[in-house]
């Protein structure tokens, strides 16, 4: 596997990781005036969009 494809592996792993984490933040945290469960759901979903992004690049390097 070459560098490119390691390194978006490893960046879709952490990406979903920090959604995970938002997801239970979401649930967990009271919200305060900027961090409220909308926010960290939208983060969540931020970070889950950008993840899919790096598997399909990793899918499309695979079929080269």
């Amino acid at each position: 596997m070459a560098k490119r494809e390691k390194r978006l592996k490893k960046q879709e792993e952490s990406l979903l990781k920090r959604a995970e984490e938002h997801r239970i933040k979401a649930e967990t945290e009271e919200g305060e005036k900027d961090t409220t469960r909308e926010y960290w759901l939208g983060e969540a979903e931020r970070f889950e969009e950008q993840a899919r992004e790096r598997l399909e690049l990793l899918k499309k390097r695979a079929k080269k």
